[in-house]
């Protein structure tokens, strides 16, 4: 018998693999996000607001007639009321206070304060006053980022006052973060019972194009090219991290810096990463984090008893083409046909206007790519990237 399952803000795919794993979805979206190839892949839907007071009754009243295995998402947004929902009607999952510390960016410095993990300077910022007493003590650059940002939006590196001009107005909170330095990794890890299963490590590529974001991601490659101490290092790190944070079952998602005083925590999730990391992760692994997620809310996940060895490297690179309304675009069908590529997808054509690469959304697509090393997968990235046409004015 299928399992009702409720997905927060899905997409197609996602429906899709639940109902390949034996689960109905019960869908809820907002109103204005609605897609009819999730409708139509959905068991029930309901387009509603996430925050509406009237979500969790209606949801006990049909949990009562049919019930539900668990609330689950993979989008940052919808973690929270996941988490309400699973509380209020007795289900399983992350617990609402361990994603509210994880989604409040001052909340996560504090736990990880208390329990002498990973010092970083911070400091909590409203005023443009707030942010100059940060400088005066830590000095210049540092980092500042909304409390609950997502996706790189709105993160900032402050390098004089001139940069913070327009920016504070007492009405948003922030948090400014001394700048780390060092190359930026991301660990995909699932946890069963307090033991956490490392099952792949991502060095992360951030955006050149001076008329874009510096913090806009635009390439992965797993597993991470580190020597075997770094390896050894950072794995030890995060589960010294998932214990103080208090992450006992689920997937998460961590960014960190490996500086030149060490290991440092960028940030967390209660979820899998994004980018198609969970294709990078099984392609090498072999396992499928995404319906890892959905088994593990449904309660049919069986634990994994070690971290997966990678075999060979998997690489992901986004595509930023100039500013201005494309005009010209080709090559994607024949590139596929490179020997390595997995997928080239683009979101764009001849008529889009190109937005400047600030946020996720900007982006023009992707090729994915996996070779006998994370290197080659790589190389195999850049000759597509290089020879896919993009022609603007």
């Amino acid at each position: 018998m299928a399992s009702d399952i409720i997905l927060l803000g899905a997409r197609p795919f996602i429906c899709e693999r639940a109902w390949q794993l034996g689960a109905r979805p019960f869908v809820i979206q907002h109103p204005e996000r609605s897609e009819d190839a999730v409708n139509r892949q959905s068991d029930r839907v309901l387009l509603m607001s996430y925050e509406d007071p009237a979500l969790i009754p209606m949801l006990a009243a049909s949990h009562a007639i049919t019930p539900f295995v668990s609330a689950v998402s993979i989008a940052e947004e919808a973690l929270i009321p996941c988490a309400r929902i699973n509380q209020a009607l007795g289900l399983p999952g992350t617990p609402l206070d361990l994603v509210e510390k994880t989604r409040d960016k001052q909340a996560m410095r504090r736990v990880l304060d208390a329990g002498g993990f990973s010092p970083v300077q911070w400091a909590a910022v409203k005023m443009p006053g707030d942010a100059a007493a940060f400088a005066e003590r830590r000095g210049y650059p540092f980092i500042l980022k909304p409390v609950d940002g997502v996706g790189s939006i709105d993160v900032r590196l402050v390098r004089s006052a001139r940069d913070l001009e327009g920016v504070l107005d007492g009405k948003s909170s922030w948090i400014a973060e001394e700048y780390l330095d060092g190359p930026e990794y991301s660990v995909e890890a699932f946890s069963f019972a307090g033991r956490h299963v490392i099952l792949g490590i991502n060095v992360e590529t951030k955006n050149s194009d001076p008329t874009g974001s510096e913090f806009l991601e635009v390439a992965h490659q797993v597993p991470a090219p580190m020597s075997p101490d770094r390896d050894r290092e950072v794995r030890a790190f995060i589960r010294g991290f998932l214990d103080v944070l208090g992450i006992k079952d689920g997937p998460s998602h961590t960014e960190l810096k490996f500086t030149s005083r060490g290991p440092r925590i960028v940030e967390t999730h209660t979820r899998l990463g994004g980018d198609r990391l969970w294709d990078l992760v099984r392609l090498t692994t072999g396992y499928d984090l995404l319906d890892m997620t959905l088994q593990w809310a449904m309660g049919t996940l069986k634990p994994l008893e070690a971290d997966p060895v990678p075999r060979g490297g998997a690489a992901i690179q986004y595509f930023t083409p100039p500013p201005g309304k494309l005009k010209r675009l080709h090559g994607m069908h024949a590139l596929k046909r490179i020997p390595g590529v997995v997928d080239i997808s683009l979101v764009v054509d001849v008529g889009t206007t190109i937005r400047p690469a600030m946020k996720s959304e900007d982006r023009a697509g992707y090729v994915l790519a996996y070779a006998d090393t994370v290197q080659q997968a790589q190389a195999i990235c850049r000759e597509v990237t290089q020879r896919l046409v993009f022609e603007t004015a």
